[in-house]
């Protein structure tokens, strides 16, 4: 979990948050309190370097950590979904009269069902890179 936490883009986490409708002030009030506000310094020979800011990362003992996380975890559903349709075959079903499911998500693993086709791998991969 803590890579998951770590890769987190900022900017990623704030378009996210107004495309799933959050007012713009709220999104700033998040993003200023419990995201952006970290900065580092490293001590090397007792001596301190100068602070440094992160340009991504949540924190995992920030409460609100879990929300933003799954948040973000939404918008790769959604990207899922949207290309997936197009791109990757319909996924499997438990029973005929079920949905299909085409991705599950768990804390940070991703499991995308599909055929194996070039065309299907090469689609996930140029989603995953974006």
């Amino acid at each position: 979990m803590a890579k998951a936490y770590d890769r987190i883009e900022w900017e990623y986490l704030r378009r996210i948050m107004l495309q799933l409708g959050f007012h713009e002030f709220f999104v700033n009030l998040i993003m200023m309190r419990c995201v952006t506000s970290v900065s580092f310094s490293v001590k090397i020979n007792e001596l301190l370097s100068e602070v440094f800011k992160p340009t991504r990362g949540i924190r995992q003992d920030d409460p609100i950590s879990p929300y933003l996380f799954l948040l973000c975890s939404k918008g790769l559903s959604c990207l899922l979904k949207s290309v997936g349709l197009v791109h990757i075959s319909r996924g499997v079903r438990v029973g005929i009269h079920s949905p299909w499911i085409l991705h599950l998500l768990f804390v940070d693993d991703c499991m995308v069902f599909s055929e194996a086709s070039q065309e299907g791998a090469t689609c996930f991969s140029d989603c995953w890179r974006s």
